[in-house]
């Protein structure tokens, strides 16, 4: 009996093998026990099935160059820019060198469905055609967010350290506008001066990197050291203030191009380039390609916008306290007389018209009206953060600080990696 069931066993056994093979073969379980053969594609059908789908849409992409406004930019590409400036609501304004605008059309359509702008790393700006008009809104990036201590030493220019880290123009000017009422950037930043900083390093889903926002950071140039500490306060201002809460911003700009090099300095007595005597040179010269942004050193109101002979296209602003400010050779004025501005609004553009050689800003800085060397005078500061906001910032300070002080140094692109950078950490 033992014998007998084992057999029967194994048959059922061999019975369920068979009919796990043969079964998804089947025309059907009442059918004849023969297999169907199995119908191969025609050829022509499989390399269909392998070939690339048909694209969706083209995109093109063009980067933002130095001076460029949107409208020239969007033009470049071919596109709209009357319609589409506008229809920005503008959220096209304010651009940097680096950001860069992508145009998405459909197929068989001459109008992009789609322009995008990406000046920050957190969100894009995108306009959608919706009908014969475009409609503007901001879409968020998504990002996971941690905080890095880090340090960049200067070895030529601020430009040459943080572009071989990872830093893209616009963040590089956001760097330097936090010392902007320091440090005169085209003049005054010396050989290894050490910038150290907290920032926001975003990783997106697809593992690419970018530098976020910075929250605190410290300046170490020739001698000198400067703290900033990123604050916002109970009313929603966001700010940068110093360790004892003071107020970063003062009532002038050490400078009002945001990167140039300085070609003439300040001195009661120069030889003048077109006129070949010896004349006073109550100002600075400041170089910079035509069309660059001059900027208002302070707030103020203009006192007078227009011809000023050998100082070409010229503005001239008042400010409290006996402060004015001229700005001459400009290629373009944008305000008239009797208007008011404020610090680091555009008053014009860089040019060369009047007694001039080449293209440049000639930048003025009277103290109640008599001429001072603008890269030297010491201006008033704005005032600190209230007794009742302190607290909180000095807890946002004592938090940040240490973090600063154990900075570890950035590493270059390993293209152009030194030696000595090996062991540096990179973004």
């Amino acid at each position: 009996m033992t014998r007998a069931r084992v057999v029967v066993s194994l048959g059922v056994a061999a019975l369920l093998a068979v009919a796990f093979v043969v079964l998804p073969t089947w025309s059907g379980i009442g059918s004849v026990l023969a297999a169907q053969p199995v119908q191969q594609p025609p050829a022509a059908d499989v390399a269909a099935t392998l070939a690339a789908p048909t694209p969706a849409y083209r995109t093109e992409s063009r980067e933002v160059g130095e001076g460029e406004l949107a409208g020239e930019v969007l033009r470049a590409m071919g596109l709209d820019a009357a319609t589409l400036v506008p229809a920005a609501a503008g959220r096209f304004d304010k651009i940097s060198p680096g950001d860069r605008f992508t145009a998405d059309w459909r197929t068989g359509e001459d109008k992009p469905f789609r322009v995008r702008l990406a000046h920050d790393p957190a969100q894009t700006v995108e306009l959608v055609r919706s009908g014969d008009r475009y409609v503007s809104r901001v879409v968020p990036v998504p990002y996971r967010t941690e905080e890095l201590a880090a340090a960049v030493t200067v070895t030529s220019s601020l430009w040459a350290a943080a572009t071989e880290v990872g830093f893209s123009p616009q963040q590089i000017l956001g760097l330097a506008k936090i010392f902007e009422y320091d440090v005169d950037f085209n003049t005054e930043l010396v050989e290894k001066a050490r910038f150290r900083f907290v920032l926001d390093r975003l990783t997106a889903d697809d593992g690419s990197q970018r530098v976020g926002d910075i929250r605190a950071a410290i300046l170490d140039n020739g001698g000198k050291t400067y703290v900033a500490i990123r604050y916002t306060t109970k009313d929603g201002t966001t700010a940068w203030f110093g360790k004892d809460g003071a107020a970063r911003r003062k009532t002038f700009l050490r400078s009002p191009l945001e990167f140039s090099r300085v070609t003439s300095g300040f001195t009661t007595g120069r030889y003048h380039p077109i006129l070949h005597r010896m004349r006073a040179h109550k100002g600075v010269d400041l170089a910079a390609p035509t069309g660059t942004p001059v900027r208002a050193a302070a707030d103020g109101v203009v006192a007078r916008a227009g011809w000023a002979g050998g100082h070409g296209n010229h503005v001239e602003l008042k400010h409290d306290g006996g402060y004015a400010t001229g700005y001459s050779h400009l290629s373009f004025i944008g305000v008239k007389a009797g208007e008011h501005v404020h610090q680091g609004e555009v008053i014009g553009r860089v040019g060369t018209t009047g007694l001039s050689t080449g293209p440049h800003l000639h930048y003025e800085f009277l103290v109640n009206g008599v001429n001072k060397d603008p890269m030297k005078s010491i201006v008033p500061i704005a005032q600190p953060l209230p007794d009742a906001e302190k607290p909180d910032f000095f807890k946002v300070r004592d938090a940040l600080l240490p973090m600063l002080e154990g900075a570890t140094e950035l590493a270059a692109s390993p293209a152009r990696e030194t030696p000595e950078q090996k062991d540096r950490v990179s973004l």
